[in-house]
């Protein structure tokens, strides 16, 4: 389980285990350099409506640039975690979340994440945004921010219902996720007890961590 450090060195820890909700076990990991192929892959694995909703662009594939801007992380300014399938790792990945640092206001962070369109609307991604949340609490960011385009109403609306504000301009939503110290301040809507039951679920585990040292 992650050891939640202050520190700027990267760190790599033992994965969570997770069951989705058609019963598919999940693995959550830190990303490593070697998951640059497993990216590019799973890149493949997106529609053309998920790339563009990722990358507000056509895109085909990613450059050399951006496979190693989304492999080579420090876990600290720049947290990312993949989702493998839990029965073989080895498998291209299921979905990815990050979030960096803002270099002038170090108390937010811009959140990102992707799931392939075979897992979507599976509880996937509110499992990577609540391993997000619970890493960003730990590192003192305060509030994660998402930019994410008009036209996906899927992801603004899911993040409304958490408690994000919102701000609005050129066809794009800001959408600014405070980060609370006690999960309990969530909205209780479905989907925000929902979430706050995926941030609980990834506190045990971290708790659990420290008491076994393992």
């Amino acid at each position: 389980m992650p050891q939640l450090t202050g520190d700027n060195s990267p760190r790599y820890h033992d994965p969570m285990h997770f069951t989705l909700q058609d019963g598919t076990q999940v693995l959550l990991r830190p990303i490593i350099p070697e998951d640059r192929e497993r990216i590019e892959i799973g890149m493949a694995a997106l529609s053309p409506q998920s790339r563009y909703f990722r990358f507000f662009t056509t895109v085909a594939g990613l450059s050399d640039q951006q496979l190693r801007y989304f492999s080579q992380v420090d876990q600290h300014n720049h947290v990312a975690w993949i989702a493998l399938e839990a029965a073989d790792p080895k498998n291209p990945g299921l979905g990815i979340a990050r979030f960096v640092r803002n270099r002038d206001d170090p108390k937010v962070a811009e959140a990102a994440f992707t799931v392939i369109d075979a897992c979507q609307h599976n509880g996937l991604g509110t499992i990577l945004l609540a391993v997000l949340y619970v890493i960003a609490e730990a590192r003192g960011v305060q509030v994660l921010r998402a930019i994410v385009l008009s036209e996906n109403t899927n992801v603004s609306n899911w993040l409304r219902s958490l408690g994000a504000t919102e701000s609005f301009s050129s066809g794009e939503f800001r959408l600014d996720l405070t980060v609370h110290h006690d999960p309990a301040h969530l909205p209780r809507t479905a989907s925000g007890q929902h979430f706050r039951h995926a941030i609980e679920a990834v506190q045990a585990l971290v708790r659990r961590h420290d008491a076994t040292g393992s």
